[in-house]
């Protein structure tokens, strides 16, 4: 009996150590596992993705033809500078009647007109040789305020030079303007490259009328813009070449004496550039103009022109 309770208790003894052994062993692989396992795997990062660029809008069209736009511009930059000149030289010439450039008697004869680089515009008067190298008593004054005196440097090379250049296309084309019974002004001026051209521009033969196309334009045959030692003199070459000749669209109709005014070109694209320079003229004198060829409807409206600073801009509409 002894011996049996001994045994059992040997057993519940031993049982006993065997599952603390077992439970140890247990706690161990547990913790082994635990230290040698390897993070749980992460999903991989995705590359920030670049927004492709936005694709421009495209660019709305005024349903004119290819080259209208440029064809036009260069037009109306040579009716913008008519227009001036057209403004600017009775004003002048109306100073010096007044003895703003001393006695009107005595004053110099020749009148230059021109825009400053800042845009501001000068008006002058000079006396010259008669080989137009070097300009005498050249007195100009601002044209915008109380017309002050202008004391900024002038670029008198090209003063001189436009001023041979419209000697010479005066003197080129009197016989066959008179024969024609029109008259006329040539108007000089200078392109953005330097290049100075002289636009025949015809006036009215009546009161309240107004003349549609029949300009012309000339350059220096030399191909220095009348510069020094180009003119009539040298040899029997001409003095010009002629680069423009519309003188058949001639056209005289009244001007109304209010309301709006319609210009009719005889071109079939881009219109006139006497037209253009009209149609300018007009509106600075407070009138609505319309200017019409085959191709388009151009009218002058409120707007600033960013190239130029004018308050008007031309809108364009397709005739169908």
């Amino acid at each position: 009996m002894q011996r049996a309770v001994a045994s059992s208790s040997f057993l519940t003894e031993r049982h006993l150590r065997l599952a603390i052994a077992a439970i140890a062993m247990t706690a161990l692989a547990l913790l082994g596992t635990g230290c040698a396992s390897t993070p749980a795997p992460q999903p991989e990062s995705t590359p920030v993705q670049v927004a492709p660029p936005e694709t421009p809008a495209p660019t709305v069209s005024d349903g004119m033809p290819p080259g209208f736009a440029d064809a036009f511009g260069a037009a109306d930059f040579r009716a913008r500078a008519i227009a001036f000149h057209q403004q600017c030289v009775p004003t002048v010439a109306r100073l010096r009647a007044a003895g703003r450039f001393g006695a009107a008697a005595s004053a110099p004869r020749l009148i230059f007109c021109e825009r400053d680089a800042d845009g501001v515009p000068v008006g002058g008067v000079f006396d010259v040789d008669s080989a137009f190298r070097t300009p005498r008593r050249l007195t100009a004054v601002r044209l915008d305020g109380d017309r002050p005196k202008y004391l900024s440097p002038l670029d008198t090379a090209q003063i001189l030079q436009r001023a041979r250049l419209a000697r010479d296309v005066n003197r080129a084309v009197t016989p066959a303007w008179n024969r024609l019974k029109r008259p006329f002004t040539v108007i000089p001026l200078t392109l953005a490259d330097g290049t100075h051209e002289g636009w025949v521009i015809p006036r009215a033969t009546r009161a309240n009328a107004i003349v549609f196309g029949g300009d012309a334009a000339y350059v220096s045959s030399s191909g220095t813009s009348g510069g020094a030692g180009s003119g009539a003199s040298a040899g029997n070459a001409p003095a010009v070449r002629q680069i423009v000749d519309r003188t058949k669209t001639w056209m005289q109709v009244a001007l109304p004496a209010k309301g709006p005014v319609r210009i009719t070109s005889a071109e079939p694209s881009v219109a006139a550039v006497s037209d253009l320079a009209s149609a300018r003229y007009l509106t600075d004198l407070g009138r609505e103009v319309t200017v019409t060829t085959a191709t388009a409807s151009s009218i002058l409206v409120p707007g600033l022109d960013p190239a130029t600073g004018a308050r008007v801009v031309w809108k364009h509409t397709p005739v169908r």
